[in-house]
């Protein structure tokens, strides 16, 4: 099989499918910053829930949600690893749908 330099076979649509290159970009993955402040905002937002209720920790993921939606829509490519899942369009419509979704549910579901 010949080698292809400069392009990730894991990813190439003309291509089979390369283990080696999926776990190279998977390991590169937890590299990535955006990973790691998305992991941290939700640690943060089920701390919250435990210290302070299910209306704060629910809230503070909404914010999470739409700072992600923001940073998915202004990085230039190949953006944040951690929010790049399809296309710009339907990611940060997707993470400012549930923004919205779980920010407002998380004000008028009553707790008790």
């Amino acid at each position: 099989m010949p080698q292809h330099q400069g392009t990730d076979r894991a990813h190439d649509p003309e291509g089979p499918l390369d283990a080696r290159a999926a776990a190279r970009a998977s390991l590169a993955a937890g590299r990535s910053p955006t990973l790691w402040w998305t992991t941290g905002g939700i640690a943060v937002s089920v701390v919250l829930v435990l210290v302070r209720g299910v209306p704060v920790g629910a809230l503070a993921l909404a914010l999470m949600l739409a700072a992600a939606g923001v940073v998915r829509a202004v990085l230039p490519p190949p953006g944040a690893a951690a929010l790049t899942v399809r296309s710009r369009t339907l990611d940060v419509t997707i993470l400012f749908g549930l923004a919205i979704g779980i920010g407002v549910l998380s004000q008028i579901i009553p707790t008790r």
